[in-house]
């Protein structure tokens, strides 16, 4: 989703250069900017360490910087998608909250970070709210929750939470939560369930998880505004809240349609 320069062709020595079909397969891979340059410097290292013409000499992403990961979801698409989704028991415990974490990135927009500094004293089920904690892009702000939300909440914190627990924890989602790994690797076996199911569906193709929050904020702007948007979602900077507005994302698609080498 970059633009794609080089400083210099033919690296240092006027030899063969890095293989542009190469980071066009890592950008269909959904590979951050960050991702791949630190890939190509990797293969500068090893170049210079075994004393070759390093081919990646100069190669570097630059360019459009705040793309957004895909196509962003309507508000019914998403209930759609948190609807459609059942989740897949196992012998494991992550089931239990699968669908509950899903709703959390789908209806108040929250990512990996924010899930996991939930604390069950956060969670408001009598006025239906979420308080969500700050941290270091984040913002602390209440959420209100959906009405489908909070008898499958009242039921994992009443029944089910109790029983998976091994010793006592104020983490809202113990005791993934209380390991950061094990929680990662919810979020890894969710999204890949969540994909699968979502193919299934009209229009429903998902790159990444994240595309579920940046589409709910993409909702929050077009129905509140910027300044709303901005509190509901946590972020610091209004200009990163503005990518958000639709004649902005139009914009961002001509840039990239103008600028990527890959189109």
């Amino acid at each position: 989703m970059c633009r794609f320069w080089t400083a210099r062709r033919g690296g240092r020595s006027g030899g063969p250069v890095v293989d542009y079909n190469y980071v066009g397969r890592l950008q269909k891979q959904d590979k951050s900017r960050y991702v791949i340059d630190r890939t190509l410097q990797t293969v500068s290292h090893y170049y210079r360490f075994q004393k070759l013409p390093d081919i990646a000499f100069g190669v570097r992403l630059r360019g459009v910087g705040q793309a957004v990961v895909g196509k962003l979801f309507t508000s019914a698409k998403l209930v759609a998608i948190c609807e459609g989704f059942t989740a897949k028991v196992d012998k494991g415990y992550y089931h239990h909250s699968d669908k509950l974490v899903l709703g959390l990135m789908i209806f108040q927009g929250l990512e990996m970070g924010e899930i996991e500094r939930l604390e069950l004293r956060d969670l408001d089920l009598e006025n239906g709210t979420l308080q969500a904690r700050s941290g270091r892009l984040r913002l602390a702000r209440k959420l209100p929750l959906e009405c489908r939300q909070i008898l499958p909440w009242r039921r994992f914190v009443n029944d089910l939470r109790p029983g998976l627990l091994t010793e006592p924890s104020d983490k809202l989602l113990a005791p993934q939560a209380d390991k950061r790994q094990r929680l990662h690797h919810q979020l890894k076996r969710l999204s890949k369930r969540v994909k699968v199911e979502a193919k299934t569906g009209p229009e429903l193709e998902i790159n990444k998880l994240n595309q579920l929050r940046q589409s709910r904020i993409g909702i929050w702007v077009e129905t509140y505004g910027l300044r709303k948007a901005q509190y509901l979602s946590g972020l610091r900077r209004l200009q990163s809240v503005e990518r958000y507005q639709k004649q902005k994302l139009e914009d961002l698609q001509r840039q990239i349609g103008r600028h990527h080498p890959l189109q």
